[in-house]
Formats: structure tokens, C-alpha cells, sequence
């Protein structure tokens, strides 16, 4: 095997752990296939728009030269949108029939 080709490791689990404490960093956990240790990293938000974009150019690619549809990547949210909060609004009943579905 030549020196200047390097195998990729696999990655069997990718997670979002949690924010930074100051918000601009994503903790993630990597697993690999050949190990049961998560590894831990700080990864930067803007990355993640990096990755989009060039999921994206791969996917364009792929395309060009594929017959199939091509899978479309999810665009990604601004950092303003909490896409985990919705807004509920509840009102109280006395006597009403608890039995009625709420829609």
C-alpha cells in the first residue's frame, strides 16, 4: 500500500451531544466500527454549514452522472430559528367533556 493513501475510518454513530456553553461550538460523539468508545468533539456551527454545502456539490455531482433522483439534503436552519420550540396555548374548562379529543 502506497504511503499517500490514507483509508478513512469508519463511522458507525454520529450524535449531537449538546451545545458549547457560549453556543457557537456543537459537542458531537463518534463511534467507529471497530471500537465501543464514543469519542468526543467540538465542532465549530459554521462547519456544519460547510458540510451542507459540500453535501450538496456531491450531490450534484452524483446526479450529473446518475440516472437516479438524487437525494435532496435538508437546508440548513439559521441559527435564530429554535426549530425544538413551539408555542402552546392552554385553556381551562371547568365541566367540560374531558373525553373530547384535543386537536
Amino acid at each position: 500500500m502506497s504511503q499517500d493513501k490514507i483509508i478513512p475510518v469508519s463511522i458507525i454513530a454520529f450524535r449531537a451531544e449538546d451545545y458549547s456553553p457560549d453556543g457557537k461550538n456543537v459537542i458531537i460523539s463518534l463511534t467507529t466500527k471497530y471500537s465501543i468508545a464514543d469519542r468526543k468533539f467540538s465542532v465549530p456551527i459554521e462547519c456544519f454549514y460547510d458540510l451542507i454545502v459540500d453535501l450538496q456539490r456531491l450531490n450534484a455531482a452524483a446526479s450529473a452522472t446518475s440516472i437516479e433522483a438524487p437525494i435532496q439534503p435538508a437546508v440548513a436552519p439559521s441559527p435564530s430559528d429554535d426549530q425544538n420550540r413551539f408555542a402552546i396555548e392552554a385553556t381551562q374548562y371547568y365541566g367540560a367533556d374531558a373525553t373530547r379529543e384535543v386537536v
